[in-house]
């Protein structure tokens, strides 16, 4: 980073924000504690299984999705500091109050809260920080999201030490933990009290420490990256052409040339469709991208690529539990799974600088659905059961890697905060729905990892067609400015 934009505000900056990601990441440390508020709701309704309490997850994610954009536009109208207040008072309060919940529908609504929490406040730290790094915005998101993956690491270790500390197993019969021969089920209510107060201590500290920068100092950008990967700044050269169109008029070997008024001139009319190959890109706004057929391919891949990812996040444990009867190791491989899905993405992005983003994603859409077939078939044993989990937790960071640069390089940077903020919308309400549909089909967890399997190898095929239709654009350059000068990466 640069000494001169290293100050106390900016480094405080800088610490608040990644305390405050501590709590923003809670959402995918479900599978592990999901066995604990099953086995407690049962007490109340008998008919309540694994399946149910999938929508509670759900509900969370839900929230996240539909409150992202808004949180962005909140923090530019008040601050950073007041929008992270507002987003812990929700998290913190709703799973306190949660602690009372003697129902999956009064537990669905107070965690859904908790979700619209995360998505209001989360990128509040990043914006501001953006202020004061201007130069260093991906290595600014990289620091703060390291936040994002050690939350969960150490909720999930502190949920299961007070909850199941002397490490009782579930029924072999119900797959539940029985309340006549364990005291785990009478600690949820507590344990949610102490994930409350504790998602309350750590979040106001990191949001105290969040100091606005001056206006001088604050970013200018037109829109917000609201969505999972902060915010993007106007990536143009002071002549009113974008970065992208200037890449592309450079010459460079075995690449398709265009001209400068091809660039410029009715870029907005221009579409890309979604069977024949493009030789260029183009700046699209938001209703003009969902006019072209290239948009919802990006977000099907998306979809297909990235919604295994969450599931295996939120049933890993009770699949795990059929056959391993340890549940301090299956805490501890979710809780590290948390820590490889944020390292990982270092390795993706690192990886794509030398053999492309397409082709990087394209690799890892196919490792995930083949490294879930080996999850499914070797439960039994507890270490290729324990890598494959971690294995898929570092798989699933990959999409939310490179999707938001791609979809900066395919519909251009001006208009990228709505533009990915609509992909990132119709992602998380689709996700939503397919692992909601897959609760309600009540089979178990071994036969619905097919569904998934069969979704993983459909995105695979769906990025070799996107990449084969940008195998005449020669992106690279492109992509790696935007990669050094904005976030094109968050943790989950």
């Amino acid at each position: 980073m640069r000494t001169d934009e290293c100050n106390v505000d900016s480094i405080l900056s800088l610490m608040g924000g990644t305390v405050f990601h501590f709590i923003v990441g809670i959402k995918i440390m479900w599978g592990n504690i999901a066995p604990y508020i099953t086995s407690y709701l049962v007490q109340f309704d008998p008919t309540i299984t694994y399946h149910h309490t999938l929508h509670v997850y759900t509900a969370v994610f839900l929230g996240q999705s539909l409150f992202m954009y808004l949180g962005g536009q909140l923090e530019k109208k008040i601050g950073p500091r007041l929008t992270a207040y507002i987003g812990v008072t929700l998290i913190s309060g709703c799973t306190y109050v949660s602690s009372y919940c003697e129902s999956l529908s009064s537990l669905i609504f107070f965690q859904g809260l908790v979700g619209v929490g995360i998505g209001l406040s989360y990128s509040a730290p990043i914006l501001c920080c953006f202020g004061h790094f201007k130069q260093n915005k991906g290595i600014v998101t990289g620091v703060i999201t390291t936040g994002t993956g050690a939350g969960p690491f150490l909720f999930g270790l502190v949920a299961t030490t007070f909850v199941n500390r002397e490490n009782y197993p579930v029924d072999s019969e119900t797959m539940l933990y029985d309340p006549a021969t364990s005291p785990v089920v009478g600690r949820v209510p507590d344990m949610f009290r102490l994930l409350g107060i504790m998602y309350a201590v750590i979040g106001f500290v990191g949001g105290s420490l969040l100091m606005s920068p001056s206006e001088e100092d604050e970013p200018n950008v037109e829109s917000l990256m609201s969505v999972e990967n902060g915010e993007h700044t106007s990536l143009t050269n002071g002549s009113g052409i974008n970065v992208y169109d200037k890449a592309m008029l450079e010459e460079e070997p075995n690449s398709i040339q265009t001209s400068k008024s091809s660039v410029v001139k009715g870029r907005g009319h221009e579409r890309y469709g979604s069977r024949v190959k493009f030789t260029t890109t183009y700046d699209l706004t938001t209703p003009q991208m969902m006019r072209d057929s290239l948009c919802w391919l990006v977000i099907v891949t998306s979809i297909c690529t990235g919604v295994s990812g969450f599931y295996v996040a939120a049933t890993y444990k009770n699949f795990g539990q059929t056959a391993i009867a340890d549940d301090h190791f299956l805490t501890v491989i979710g809780c590290f799974g948390c820590l490889f899905s944020g390292v990982s993405r270092m390795l993706w992005g690192s990886t794509a600088d030398r053999i492309g983003h397409f082709e990087t994603l394209e690799l890892t859409a196919y490792l995930s659905p083949i490294v879930m077939v080996i999850y499914t078939l070797t439960v039994d044993s507890k270490l290729a059961f324990g890598l494959c989990v971690c294995a898929l937790y570092a798989l699933w960071g990959a999409s939310y890697c490179l999707m938001p640069a791609i979809a900066a390089f395919l519909f251009g940077d001006k208009n990228l905060g709505t533009n990915y903020g609509f992909i990132f919308l119709v992602f998380g309400v689709m996700c939503t729905v397919i692992i909601d549909s897959a609760g309600f089909t009540g089979w178990d967890f071994g036969h619905l990892n097919y569904i998934f399997i069969v979704l993983g190898f459909i995105g695979a095929g769906l990025c070799t067609h996107l990449r084969y239709l940008t195998s005449k654009v020669k992106d690279e350059k492109v992509l790696k400015h935007h990669r050094a000068t904005s976030s094109v990466s968050s943790m989950l």
